[in-house]
């Protein structure tokens, strides 16, 4: 949905552009109304605007020189012009500042529906596409993050080594790992690492210890602990299971 600011010094026409169009059949949530180009600098001070429906021709600010200083803005609205003077100068302005429609007055309210919907449908496109971009990119993140613990377990890794590694914010890269996989940072690690620790468990004949030290748990009795913790049984009850299973297998 749509946030859109109409602009016209015209009390009649502005009373009829905001409350005679059912606006929201269109995906227009909020019309907020100004009478002029001043008002509409002040209302963009503490709105967030997805589009102006603006006059062309008004007293200081006119609608060109408000589609100037609104397309400075890091997010600028979508502009849509208004105007009862068909003059090319205007025209040529308008497209120079990337304005997206011009329509002359006197319009039908079919015309300005059509009009401001062409707009509406774009900026949902160009969320649409973004929202799957950031979708793309937060996956790659992500499996960034499990190559890197899977190539670093054994050190001690922490929170801000991985962020430097994906080039984002410790605090963002939290959060989105708790979005994405539902776990916090430390459970993604201590689970690579209890992984690693089954699969040396079960192929090798390290001792428990070495076997903690070699998936980066620095305190043996912790490594069995949290072990015991996550799979109802210590390193040393696992690997007598194991072996006694190959062993009846073999039989």
């Amino acid at each position: 949905m749509c946030r859109m600011l109409i602009v016209e010094d015209e009390e009649i026409l502005l009373e009829r552009l905001t409350k005679t169009i059912e606006w929201h059949e269109i995906g227009i949530e909020k019309v907020i109304a100004a009478q002029n180009g001043e008002d509409a600098l002040k209302i963009l001070e503490k709105e967030e605007i997805d589009i102006i429906l603006t006059d062309i021709r008004m007293p200081l600010v006119d609608g060109l020189c408000l589609a100037e200083i609104t397309g400075k803005k890091a997010k600028p609205p979508k502009i849509i012009l208004m105007s009862g003077f068909k003059e090319f100068e205007y025209a040529h302005k308008a497209v120079k500042l990337g304005v997206k429609d011009y329509i002359l007055k006197p319009f039908t309210k079919e015309e300005i529906l059509e009009a401001v919907k062409k707009v509406v449908d774009e900026i949902r496109n160009y969320r649409e596409n973004e929202d799957t971009l950031i979708e793309n990119c937060d996956g790659d993140v992500i499996k960034s993050v499990f190559d890197y613990l899977n190539k670093h377990y054994a050190q001690q890794i922490t929170l801000n080594d991985v962020a430097n590694y994906v080039h984002l914010h410790p605090v963002y890269l939290g959060r989105l790992l708790r979005k994405k996989v539902g776990k916090t940072f430390k459970e993604i690690l201590t689970e690579v690492r209890l992984k690693k620790a089954i699969s040396l468990l079960k192929n090798s004949s390290l001792k428990n210890y070495e076997v903690a030290e070699a998936v980066g748990f620095s305190d043996a009795q912790y490594f069995s602990q949290v072990f015991k913790k996550i799979y109802g049984i210590t390193p040393n009850e696992w690997k007598k299971l194991n072996n006694s299973s190959e062993i009846l297998f073999k039989f």
